[in-house]
């Protein structure tokens, strides 16, 4: 298990230190947490996604999922009393096959709500990217979440990653 900061390269290790700092903290101006938007590995794409919602740009976030499960105005309001979230991630390795590469990325997040209650959350993203040697007609598609499944943990922020997922 580790902070997806540190599994990226340094400057999204930066970027995401100063994430960490902010949303650690009851952060309840979005204005006070950095922007981030960072689809270089499926770490900072969670990462990124998990910041977007802090920051209540729920456009953004949004925009991280190839096919959402549910329309924007449904998925928007399962976020409405959530003040921040905290991400960690485990060890994940592309899986690729036919111009597509997957990852199965091991995640736990830590959610905050806007009267204070703290809920831990583990589980699993599949993060999928088109082989970039054969993405070469607009329109451009970035790493994005294929889909995710996360449930209540009982186990402490630290240790409530996932040792390995499977796609």
């Amino acid at each position: 298990m580790k902070k997806t900061w540190l599994s990226v390269p340094v400057t999204a290790a930066i970027l995401g230190g100063v994430f960490a700092l902010f949303s650690s903290s009851l952060a309840k101006d979005p204005d006070d947490v950095p922007y981030i938007d960072d689809r270089s590995t499926p770490e900072a794409l969670i990462q990124s996604y998990y910041n977007a919602i802090t920051r209540r740009s729920y456009a953004q976030a949004y925009s991280y999922f190839h096919h959402p499960d549910k329309p924007f105005a449904d998925w928007q309001k399962g976020y409405e009393d959530t003040l921040s979230v905290e991400v960690l991630t485990g060890s994940t390795e592309p899986d690729p096959g036919a111009g597509q590469i997957y990852w199965a990325l091991p995640v736990a997040i830590q959610s905050t709500t806007k009267d204070g209650k703290v809920t831990v959350y583990a589980g699993c993203y599949t993060i999928h990217l088109t082989n970039p040697g054969m993405d070469v007609a607009p329109p451009f598609q970035p790493m994005q979440i294929e889909s995710g499944s996360l449930s209540v943990s009982d186990k402490a922020f630290e240790d409530a990653v996932p040792k390995a997922c499977s796609r």
